[in-house]
């Protein structure tokens, strides 16, 4: 399985660690540790031994509650009402249950079958979103799973990328098209009964996961449930983000009946794009004005009237005066006036400007100028001016390489290195501690990521456009795993 996290921690008693024992199943390995429990790859330990050429059980994914939350009565009952119901539904693309109950004073609930990965662990390996294809093809199959539980009246409430299961049949390890998401039960979606209802409510509202799953679609595309900062884009219609607005209407009324209807809509919405890659748009002719200006531009509209009888006309103004030689002397006299006042304005200006360049910050040195007009909202325009985040910044040198270094509030440090070689890359690189780390894949070029067994964790950014390929970026964070400044820090900064 791509996304172990933990394996060949000692086993203690009650506690959800690879080789202990919980609800008749034996742990395998940690997959993931949430606020309401965790989530381990195991295997159900039969009560008596299996017999010699019989297979052995098929391992499930098993999500053990922690017992603050088992111990709620009102959750409980929740829990196992949603299980029930999930358990009565046959639908290939809902994680069937293979059973739950309540054991040691721990709610747990076993699904199979066990995925290639989830959706959580591939937006892991591609911080800054997947292709649109493949996010169509993973929030249609979600879509159909919550729609057919709508159906039955039960509603999930909470539906995040780790609940979206993935089961491809191939190797864990290769990269994952939506050509993979073809057959039934490709994606499938758990987590049922996990997230109550609120306060006064019996049971969550449909409405609830059709706005979860716009939240989800904007976070398979960008990394980021951020809506406010989403980064669809540019080359996607902007049908899209009405289709958008519509799901996450504070109104539940207006939002879209059912996932399917979502579905279609933002899938058709996603692939609208014009023939060059910009939103279409629609010209439209001028209504036809009834006044014209007639003469020079900057006299007033005049009504032209034509006497019939000969070629003689009438040139009258608004006022219904006549017009005379004395409308130009008046405007030679009002011309003075203006230019001394162009004159005083002029004169000011120039002081402004005068003062404005002795009290000018002091520029970036020469040598690191050109790192900070590549990245201009993640770094300063000068050293006394703050960074993205509020940070502080400062040239470095170290080893011929010249560096921008920032610093923020959360001890978030990154580093912008002038790296136009292989070699100066090496360089820069080879301090960190188990590089290279994870790949990652994203948008604007190659990048890395510290395992998660590395307390201090760090993320090295690369590029390909040709103003930022010249330069490295190394984010550090201490007391944090690569991951974590992955989720904090990297896919909200500025770096594109």
């Amino acid at each position: 399985m791509s996304f172990d996290v933990t394996r060949g921690a000692s086993p203690v008693h009650g506690s959800v660690v690879p080789g202990s024992i919980i609800a008749a199943h034996r742990i395998e390995w940690v997959l993931r540790r949430s606020d309401f429990g965790t989530t381990c790859r195991a295997v159900p330990v039969p009560p008596t031994p299996t017999p010699p050429g019989r297979p052995a059980p098929d391992p499930v994914v098993l999500t053990v509650v922690d017992p603050a939350r088992s111990a709620d009565a009102r959750f409980r009952s929740w829990f196992a009402h949603s299980n029930e119901l999930a358990s009565g539904i046959r639908n290939p693309a809902i994680a069937q249950i293979a059973g739950h109950g309540l054991t040691d004073g721990r709610l747990w609930v076993a699904t199979v079958p066990v995925p290639t990965t989830d959706a959580a662990e591939l937006l892991r390996h591609h911080p800054d979103g997947i292709d649109i294809d493949l996010a169509v093809r993973i929030v249609a199959a979600v879509g159909e799973a919550l729609d057919a539980a709508h159906r039955r009246r039960l509603v999930h409430g909470g539906v995040t990328t780790a609940d979206i299961l993935i089961t491809t049949g191939r190797d864990p390890a290769a990269e994952i098209t939506a050509s993979d998401i073809t057959d039934p039960g490709a994606v499938t979606l758990r987590g049922f009964g996990l997230s109550p209802p609120a306060a006064g409510e019996d049971t969550p509202h449909p409405d609830s996961d059709v706005a979860a799953l716009g939240r989800t679609l904007v976070e398979l595309l960008t990394g980021t449930t951020s809506v406010a900062r989403h980064r669809v884009s540019g080359d996607v219609s902007p049908a899209f983000h009405s289709v958008l607005a519509r799901a996450l209407d504070p109104d539940p009324d207006h939002r879209y009946r059912t996932c399917a209807e979502f579905v279609r809509a933002a899938d058709l919405a996603l692939h609208l794009t014009h023939t060059d890659g910009e939103p279409p748009t629609e010209n439209i002719d001028p209504a036809p004005r009834v006044f014209h200006p007639a003469g020079h531009p900057d006299r007033p509209t005049e009504v032209v009237v034509e006497h019939p009888g000969g070629h003689h006309r009438d040139v009258e103004s608004r006022s219904g005066r006549p017009t005379s030689g004395s409308a130009t002397a008046r405007r030679r006299q009002n011309i003075a006036p203006v230019l001394v006042a162009l004159v005083v304005v002029a004169v000011c200006v120039g002081a402004v400007v005068v003062l404005g360049a002795r009290n000018a910050p002091p520029p970036w040195p020469s040598t690191v100028a050109p790192i900070a007009d590549a990245f201009p909202r993640l770094l300063p325009d000068s050293p006394d001016q703050q960074g993205w985040r509020d940070a502080s910044c400062q040239a470095m040198f170290r080893d011929g390489l010249d560096a921008i270094a920032c610093s923020d509030a959360e001890e978030v440090t990154y580093v912008v290195w002038h790296t136009a070689t292989p070699g100066a890359r090496d360089s820069v690189t080879a301090p960190l501690e188990g590089y290279p780390g994870d790949k990652i894949q994203w948008r604007d070029g190659p990048a890395s990521s510290s395992r998660d067994s590395l307390a201090d964790g760090w993320v090295v950014t690369n590029f390909v456009e040709p103003v930022r390929e010249p330069f490295t970026v190394i984010t550090t964070w201490p007391g944090h795993s690569g991951r974590q400044i992955l989720d904090g820090w990297w896919r909200t900064a500025p770096l594109g």
